[in-house]
């Protein structure tokens, strides 16, 4: 029967994809997905109170391969993905880019540069930044 071969979930991606570029013409981008397919470093950016926590899969990567860099409320991540493409191999298929990166992702808040921390394990980095005294609440006294 028919619906023993219909997989309504099959090509999702690309039906999401064709709607973005459809209503993006239009003037007003639906933004279905937060980045384009396709960006690396993929990250997550997450709120710890007095800190902001950046995760970025890079997997592959020697961590002398890569520099963060934090300015104000910005982090920049830049590295080398090499390809194994030196060695002569013949590719069937492709989907793992190589050569240089750079991402630079603007943060909620402006950090402290002096106590940002990195740490690279498992092909995933881990950035803690610290929040800027002037972004951290302030509890004001009320005198009467």
């Amino acid at each position: 029967m028919w619906f023993d071969q219909w997989a309504p979930f099959f090509d999702m991606d690309k039906t999401l994809a064709e709607v973005d570029r459809m209503l993006s013409n239009v003037g007003r981008p639906l933004e279905l997905r937060s980045v384009p397919r396709g960006t690396f470093p993929a990250i997550n950016i997450y709120d710890q109170g007095q800190a902001t926590v950046l995760m970025a899969e890079i997997p592959g990567v020697k961590a002398e391969d890569m520099d963060v860099t934090v300015l104000g409320d910005t982090v920049t991540l830049k590295g080398r993905r090499n390809s194994e493409a030196a060695n002569g191999n013949r590719y069937y298929r492709r989907e793992r880019g190589s050569g240089d990166f750079t991402r630079t992702i603007t943060l909620p808040d402006a950090v402290n540069p002096e106590t940002v921390k990195a740490e690279y394990k498992d092909g995933v980095l881990a950035v803690r930044m610290e929040k800027a005294e002037e972004t951290k609440p302030k509890k004001v006294e009320i005198r009467a």
